[in-house]
């Protein structure tokens, strides 16, 4: 269906119906939900390239994502709910989203992929996830004038808009349950050292550790790629050493699941002999074995909040400075941790 049948269905002007498909605040509040509700059950979709051709601007938000860590899966489980998130926001503000994927850790490239996205007029404002310490995604983006929103923050002075959850917080909390566990070599399986999460999540375990005395050990604290493979890997190096820890962080429910593989592997009791947690809250966290003490991030709210702030920028409703959010977290207990033997 047409616009133009729309608002000949609707009993209201074409010019009325196009605004409230695309947010505008001149439209009642009322007539808008009217609008968006109708569309919804007659399945209305606007021609994208009229649109375009139109207004100059394609109704799209571009996000280049990394692959999942497998290199087989297009995202993992919390890609997908965040951009799950982000859609549902965007749509009802008359946007879509638009996703390719990043195959290996190439920042050239990458940085030709937004290139393309920009110079093709492709989209209208961009989402930029997995964000590193120093990213030279930033200043491209700054520097092209189109409006973005990073998932995760950079050490730039410069100001723009970001929504991030706590992970400092969120790591400080899983390394402090395990000091008052009693325990004291507490290892960190954690990610790679160029992404900004992982400093912030370096941060929250050492400060638990400095708040208790207890001096932070680097042969405890490993990196890897945030998969099961990596955190089994990581997790077997830990238990040959001569002091082996007696509890493990880790940076995602996946390289939790892989470390008490690893334990399992050596006939250890994960959750009586040995203190696993770890990150995400992922669907696979409450049916492993045992079920795992993990951190609840909001991932789908995140991504809601994004496309707000998205929507935002997009009608110049607020600057970059001006949008700023970071998503709180929550300890899940379960069994996979536990008490100094």
């Amino acid at each position: 269906m047409s616009i133009v049948l729309l608002a000949r269905d609707l009993g209201l002007s074409i010019s009325t119906v196009s605004r409230a498909l695309n947010g505008y605040h001149d439209v009642a509040p009322a007539t808008k939900q009217r609008v968006l509700k109708r569309a919804r059950e007659i399945g209305y979709r606007p021609n994208p390239g009229a649109r375009r051709l139109k207004s100059g601007r394609s109704s799209l938000v571009g996000v280049i994502l990394p692959a999942a860590s497998d290199g087989v899966r297009f995202v993992d489980s919390v890609a997908s709910s965040l951009l799950g998130g982000v859609e549902v926001e965007l749509e009802n503000g008359g946007y879509g989203l638009i996703a390719t994927m990043q195959t290996r850790n190439d920042l050239e490239r990458e940085a030709a992929l937004y290139e393309n996205f920009i110079k093709g007029s492709w989209v209208d404002a961009l989402l930029l996830v997995r964000t590193r310490v120093a990213d030279p995604r930033v200043e491209l983006v700054r520097k092209a004038h189109i409006p973005f929103v990073t998932y995760g923050r950079t050490e730039t002075a410069e100001p723009y808009a970001w929504v991030d959850t706590d992970n400092e917080k969120a790591f400080y909390l899983a390394t402090l349950r395990q000091i008052e566990f009693g325990h004291e070599r507490i290892a960190l399986l954690n990610g790679p050292l160029e992404y900004n999460f992982v400093r912030l999540r370096e941060k929250g375990y050492t400060r638990a550790l400095a708040k208790h005395r207890i001096a932070p050990d680097r042969l405890l604290m490993l990196n890897g790629d945030l998969s099961e493979v990596s955190g089994y890997a990581l997790c077997r190096s830990l238990l040959v050493s001569a002091v082996p820890p007696t509890a493990i962080v880790c940076a995602t429910d996946a390289m939790a699941i892989g470390a008490i593989a690893a334990c399992r592997e050596r006939g250890m009791a994960v959750g009586r002999e040995i203190s696993i947690a770890g990150y995400g809250n992922s669907s696979a966290s409450g049916f492993c074995d045992p079920p795992l003490t993990t951190i609840d991030h909001a991932v789908f709210e995140n991504g809601r909040h994004i496309g707000q702030s998205l929507l935002r920028l997009l009608r110049a409703e607020a600057k970059p400075a001006d949008i700023h959010y970071l998503e709180p977290v929550v300890l899940v207990p379960r069994k996979s941790d536990c008490p100094r033997k």
